[in-house]
């Protein structure tokens, strides 16, 4: 079987059996990142996410915004279960016809974020491809029972995210497609796939709190998020507020696209996916006020399986689709 025919989370489980998991550890091989015990009041956390030319740089990126995007792609997980950041590496692969001024653009731009961020980058590796290809190493530290997993969801719990979905869809339909947008939706769209942004030290103020049961980044679309959730927490999670950013529903009515799917399947938008005990739920608002932090409260988790979107017309299930790295977005 080709892995396109597989698909990248069948592919997944056909491995899971020759991963190790460290004793003491919190999170498991379904996490994207992994810890490993250093003490019995901290752990290191650890994420590793790559960016390939042909299948993730969009038109008229710049190669400083490519090795940025890769700094936000790579430390995102680790901040969604709740670490710090502490340093990060970069593995830059490129052909021996590129210009040696634009790798150091994407280099530029990945150690420039990580500055402004106060996370040091300390160094990595390069090699020749037949593509660019970067791979970002992200390190992190945190005590264990701040470290938030995403399959700690329970009956009665509000689903919340920090932002709004959907923008990167209409970037994706206007600089692969071609559709047409205002200048004001164009430049907010533009804006969020090229300079994505991550929240830091959100998670770990709600663990403290004991106002979060689990944790996930939305980069590979909010539907599926949704779905890995609910999976890993053996619940049901339904989905009252869609949470569309202001501009993609009437996108997508002008363009015949359907503003559920531009919702739930867009990706790379990095924004957290959270569940709260409902009694929890003024505390944790208090504490995104703090960090000035938009939460939104988007449903409620159940007991049962899957995903569904309550509608005026009833429940409309919400299909586990999203991207998959051996065929790209299905």
């Amino acid at each position: 079987m080709k892995t396109g025919d597989q698909g990248e989370r069948d592919f997944l489980k056909s491995i899971s059996h020759m991963v190790n998991r460290i004793s003491g550890s919190k999170l498991g091989f379904d996490d994207d990142a992994s810890d490993i015990p250093l003490s019995d009041g901290n752990h290191l956390v650890i994420n590793v996410d790559t960016f390939v030319r042909e299948t993730d740089w969009l038109p008229d990126m710049t190669p400083a915004q490519v090795g940025r995007k890769t700094a936000v792609m790579t430390l995102s997980d680790i901040v969604a279960k709740g670490a710090t950041p502490t340093a990060t590496m970069l593995s830059l692969c490129v052909p021996s016809d590129y210009e040696s001024e634009d790798a150091q653009e994407i280099v530029r731009g990945f150690s420039q974020y990580c500055m402004k961020a106060d996370i040091p980058f300390i160094g990595g590796d390069l090699g020749l491809s037949s593509d660019v290809v970067l791979t970002g190493v992200a390190l992190g530290v945190a005590p264990p029972e701040d470290i938030i997993t995403r399959g700690g969801a329970q009956a009665g719990d509000t689903i919340a995210v920090t932002g709004k979905f959907g923008l990167t869809s209409v970037a994706f339909e206007i600089l692969l497609r071609g559709r047409e947008a205002d200048d004001t939706l164009r430049n907010r769209a533009i804006k969020a796939a090229y300079k994505p942004q991550i929240i830091y030290d959100f998670i770990p103020a709600l663990a403290r709190k004991g106002a979060i049961t689990s944790s996930m980044d939305s980069s590979d679309g909010l539907g599926i998020t949704l779905h890995t959730m609910a999976s890993l927490s053996g619940m049901g999670f339904v989905v009252e507020k869609l949470p569309d950013a202001s501009g993609v529903e009437s996108f997508s009515r002008n363009n015949l696209l359907n503003t559920m799917k531009m919702v739930m399947q867009g990706g790379e938008e990095f924004i957290l996916v959270v569940t709260i005990p409902n009694e929890k739920w003024d505390t944790a608002l208090e504490i995104a006020q703090e960090r000035e932090v938009l939460l939104h409260e988007i449903g409620t988790v159940q007991k049962g399986e899957g995903v569904v979107y309550e509608s005026s017309e009833g429940h409309v299930e919400i299909p586990s689709d999203g991207y998959d790295t051996f065929r790209e977005w299905n």
